[in-house]
């Protein structure tokens, strides 16, 4: 606060920021004293940090007291738009085995989710009991069947109906439960709405399910069969997901190793090794293509009839893991659902009817043949195709831009063939098809018509 007094003081200019006629002043406030405030956009510094020697000494001030969870809980809900964080550490770094008090937990979770854009799975949670008979009717289904239920999870201001709790890791959720009552089905707008609070809590981490009271009193058995199934996937997805990041660490490990043990037979620096071996820096940087799951749902049912609320959901939830993606490939998933093997013309345009009154409003963006949602379309990720019969066709225009960008980032020029496979490496193709040579050199010559790229005798490179 006292530097922005000085700055107020050099340059006049800034009055008006200050002004106590503007119905939202700028202003400065700490943990302690800010309560009902609040503005668009709030820059948040956090100032707790490791001492010089690297140590953290987990001194959190007011954090620290009993009721230092609730003032952090108002200072980062402030914001009606957006927040911007600076802080010297990350969550990572305020380890749970020394952060006694609720606060510096919460500290560590909120800056996780500042870094990566979503929160931990394993989440504090507000519990209450069941909202409805039938909601109870399932739990109690669920329950004799050695499930672990949850009724009313609060999430982000929002209320899952049942929370399936992870017998491996109490505190942690496999998934939710949305029950449809009577009510749901005879009103727009909480069909709505609860699609809504469904998009919120899927980018939060939160895999959901909808249980529709019609199907649960026609075939009760058959929905409590159908939830299992998806349920045990689920926590093999998890399963799945935390072995995949485990083996990444491992490979990133060994890359590190293959590269010192290079840089002390060659002598050359890290940035060096990793310019003179594109394939290394490939698989340090290129994600592996996560497919959406497509169990079985609807198996003997029309898709053509199917409400617009069912395939939105299955559009979503197929968005949420895969986007940016074809939409042929898209409605393959979908289709999926419904028992059907192959897409056709009717079909496919049903699918994409649904998915354009998704776009129409705001809740995925509709790119040409390609579909995103929000997090892609702020930053795409390049990721490898071996394994998945995805062919380079069906890869967007802005992947082969950021892979491009990537093969790039030695900073050393690279000559447009060398690009051209290294790319290929990124993508996991194991060779240059006409497709796939078509669009990597429209993404170059898109890259070099913007600047961000340029060509010289050295080769292409980044411009700086």
């Amino acid at each position: 606060q006292d530097e922005i007094e000085v700055r107020r003081r050099q340059d006049p200019s800034l009055e008006p920021f200050f002004s106590r006629s503007k119905k939202e002043p700028f202003f400065v406030k700490n943990l302690e004293n800010i309560q009902g405030d609040e503005r668009d956009v709030i820059i948040l510094s956090v100032t707790y940090a490791k001492d010089a020697n690297g140590v953290m000494r987990y001194n959190f001030g007011p954090l620290n007291g009993e009721n230092g969870w609730r003032r952090l809980n108002v200072l980062t809900t402030r914001a009606r738009k957006s927040m911007r964080v600076f802080s010297s550490i990350k969550g990572e770094d305020i380890n749970p085995l020394y952060a006694t008090s609720q606060g510096p937990q919460l500290l560590r979770d909120f800056l996780t989710y500042a870094q990566h854009g979503r929160l931990n799975r394993t989440i504090h949670s507000v519990a209450a009991d069941t909202e409805s008979p039938f909601e109870r009717e399932v739990y109690m289904e669920l329950t004799r069947r050695g499930l672990k239920l949850q009724p009313q999870v609060g999430v982000a201001g929002y209320r899952i109906d049942l929370g399936v709790i992870d017998n491996m890791l109490p505190g942690r959720y496999l998934c939710g439960i949305g029950c449809d009552g009577a009510m749901y089905h005879s009103s727009e707008t909480a069909r709505d709405r609860d699609r809504l609070r469904q998009q919120v809590l899927e980018a939060r981490g939160w895999t959901i399910y909808r249980l529709w009271s019609t199907d649960w009193f026609k075939d009760r058995e058959g929905q409590i069969e159908r939830l299992l199934n998806l349920i045990k996937q689920a926590q093999l997805s998890i399963q799945a997901q935390q072995l995949a990041e485990t083996e990444a660490r491992d490979r990133l490990a060994s890359l590190g190793e293959a590269i010192e043990q290079e840089e002390n037979e060659s002598g050359d620096t890290g940035e060096a090794a990793l310019a003179s071996n594109p394939e290394k820096k490939s698989l340090a940087q290129a994600a592996p293509y996560v497919l959406a799951k497509t169990p079985l749902l609807y198996p003997g049912q029309d898709l053509n009839e199917a409400p617009a609320s069912r395939i939105s959901h299955a559009i979503n939830e197929i968005v949420a893991v895969e986007a940016p993606l074809h939409i042929k490939d898209l409605a393959s998933r979908v289709a999926a659902r419904w028992g059907y093997n192959v897409v056709g013309s009717g079909m496919m345009r049903r699918i994409r009817s649904v998915l354009e009154d998704d776009a129409r409003t705001a809740k995925i963006l509709l790119e040409g043949d390609f579909v995103f949602d929000s997090k892609s379309a702020e930053r795409v990720a390049v990721r490898s195709r071996a394994g998945t019969n995805i062919p380079a066709d069906r890869i967007a225009p802005e992947e082969y831009r950021a892979a491009i960008l990537l093969a790039l980032q030695a900073g050393d020029g690279i000559d447009r063939k060398t690009l051209v496979n290294t790319v290929r490496a990124l993508f996991g193709f194991s060779r240059t098809g006409p497709n796939l040579e078509s669009a990597i050199g429209a993404a170059i010559e898109g890259l070099l018509a913007d600047q961000t790229i340029g060509e010289g005798s050295t080769g292409i490179k980044l411009r700086t």
